[in-house]
């Protein structure tokens, strides 16, 4: 008899439990939210403008102008090969060691070196008339570069 009591209690608790459920979605549905109050932010520097978009293949990085006085890089290296490059100089594999290296060649050469830490991006920068520039995504450790890939070279005619 004591089992047949436990399990109508735990049937009418089950049964209360899936009323409550039912009933509490319901007077949520009644829940009008307003979003007129809502102030949105936008971010256009974050947006790659239609123009710039482009398809990168993986393992490839593409130096392009970008108006009058600006250049865009875009990069996609693969993680396989990312790891694998470190693996032949005996680095541990870390996001933190991926940077870009710019390469600006005027009446001497000049390098730049940007800690993107990421194997896929992009970077605007500003050119110099009448000097050339080209990109290297590679590893840095400690004083060392390592390049894994480098872009075209372009130049700002004034």
């Amino acid at each position: 008899m004591t089992p047949l009591v436990f399990i109508f209690i735990a049937a009418l608790l089950l049964l209360l439990l899936v009323y409550w459920i039912l009933n509490t979605e319901r007077s949520d549905e009644h829940v009008k939210s307003d979003s007129g109050d809502f102030n949105f932010e936008i971010a256009s520097e974050l947006a790659i403008n239609g123009n710039s978009e482009c398809y990168l293949a993986q393992n490839t990085i593409k130096i392009q102008l970008s108006g009058s006085e600006y250049a865009l890089v875009f990069w996609n290296l693969s993680r396989a090969r990312w790891e694998k490059v470190c693996t032949e100089h005996g680095i541990k594999p870390d996001l933190r060691q991926i940077v870009l290296r710019l390469a600006e060649i005027g009446e001497r050469v000049e390098y730049s070196d940007m800690w993107v830490m990421t194997t896929a991006g992009q970077y605007r920068f500003r050119l110099q008339p009448q000097n050339s520039y080209y990109l290297s995504l590679g590893i840095k450790h400690g004083q060392l570069f390592i390049p894994i890939l480098t872009s075209n070279t372009i130049m700002l005619h004034s």
